[in-house]
């Protein structure tokens, strides 16, 4: 199996305590089992204090409880992890240390990417100065031949980068993008949306606005900011080039290949341009940079799969019926 990352992987680096959002605050923290096994049998005080503060989630999976103000029972006033200062990066659990890394399987092809939710990450996706690219960084034992669907997803997915590159206007770069995977869906299962144009009328601001309000609050704020909205915040506009591209290309890199397991193709393109109307509306009404909006809208989404699902039954609707 060969591992692939984006141009820009190596380039994160965790901001620790000088981050405004700690990834250790707010969440819930899972705990593997070899991480368990291994904090189960950890000498001395710290091993005490370890058992002390795990616990059960709802789910029923171990994890730790969670302090005053939601906080990793680990993490210092400075916001840097006690586990780490005390025996390095090797006592954290899995999810610890690999967040905000994520991955993705597909035959014998892996590839690992850094999520918008980070705010340094945020700025690095955001900020690159090239067009988006992916190099090979290893190769581990496991994996069977992509399939001839996969091999086809990757050069169809090869084009949409291609298109986002070669956009002269955020415009001709969204239709371009559903174009293609409306094109791909017919290809390879035979099916494809009634529509493939974004909406820009009063009705679809309406159930936009509708939506985005609905979605569970993840945030500290985000119910503020939603009392902001209104579907007079939703108007044609265009938008500049810079940072469109890097923020799309994202959401191809990280969501497209999954359609190889459901053969929603389409779909994951228009969550990729829904996603970029949604950062482009959070940045008009809080005044924030195109990475921090980008980074509060992955948070209310990506680690949600309740607003996930809302959000895709949302295109169904919008693209399909």
């Amino acid at each position: 199996m060969d591992i692939y990352v984006p141009d820009y992987y190596e380039n994160f680096r965790c901001i620790g305590g000088t981050c405004h959002d700690s990834c250790c605050i707010g969440w819930e923290i899972d705990i593997d089992k070899a991480s368990l096994e291994k904090y189960m049998k950890f000498p001395g005080a710290l091993g005490d204090e370890l058992r002390a503060n795990i616990t059960r989630s709802e789910d029923g999976s171990d994890c730790f409880a969670l302090g005053e103000n939601d906080r990793c029972p680990f993490l210092n006033e400075n916001n840097l992890c006690r586990l780490i200062i005390a025996g390095g990066e090797e006592m954290l659990c899995e999810i610890c240390s690999l967040h905000p890394r994520f991955r993705e399987w597909f035959g014998d092809r892996c590839e690992m990417g850094i999520g918008l939710c980070c705010e340094e990450a945020a700025r690095i996706i955001i900020g690159y100065d090239k067009p988006f690219g992916l190099h090979k960084i290893g190769s581990e034992e496991g994996g069977e031949a992509l399939s001839p669907a996969e091999k086809r997803l990757l050069e169809i997915r090869a084009e949409l980068f291609k298109a986002i590159n070669e956009a002269e206007s955020y415009a001709g770069m969204t239709e371009a993008l559903l174009r293609i995977s409306a094109q791909a869906e017919s290809e390879l299962t035979g099916n494809s949306p009634a529509r493939i144009t974004f909406p820009r009328d009063s009705a679809y601001a309406e159930k936009a606005v509708s939506l985005i309000t609905s979605l569970e609050p993840i945030n500290a704020g985000w119910e503020h900011l939603c009392q902001k909205l209104s579907p007079i915040n939703i108007i044609p506009e265009n938008k500049a080039l810079a940072g469109y591209k890097d923020l799309l290309s994202y959401y191809i890199f990280r969501y497209f290949m999954r359609s190889a397991s459901d053969g929603e193709i389409f779909l994951k393109t228009a969550l990729g341009v829904f996603s970029a109307e949604a950062v482009s509306l959070i940045m008009s009404i809080s005044g924030q940079s195109l990475a921090d909006s980008a980074c509060l809208w992955s948070k209310e989404t990506e680690y949600s799969l309740e607003n996930l699902e809302l959000i895709y039954d949302f295109l169904y609707e919008l693209y399909y019926t």
